[in-house]
């Protein structure tokens, strides 16, 4: 799993490189680009090739999924009280 996030996470970096502006405010989307490169990667591992012809339509279809993102948006949740005790907390009967 690990070695299949870092490939998405080059191939996203590629995508970005090959069809985005730079500085711009728009990101690849990660998890849209594993899904497209779990859909060739069996085909590349039994044939031991991947074709430049394959590897470009990958790139520009992780390409055309994009997030915007904005810098210093976050929202954090409000502290609520849980609805009921954990399992330990709870008495024996």
């Amino acid at each position: 799993k690990a070695v299949c996030d870092n490939l998405a996470a080059l191939a996203a970096w590629c995508a970005a490189q090959r069809h985005l502006v730079p500085d711009t405010a728009w990101r690849i989307n990660r998890t849209l680009a594993f899904n497209v490169l779990r859909r060739i990667l069996p085909r590349a591992l039994v044939t031991a090739t991947l074709g430049a012809r394959i590897v470009a339509e990958a790139l520009t279809q992780i390409a055309l999924n994009v997030q915007k993102f904005v810098p210093e948006r976050h929202r954090p949740r409000t502290p609520r009280n849980k609805p009921h005790k954990f399992h330990a907390y709870k008495p024996a009967l």
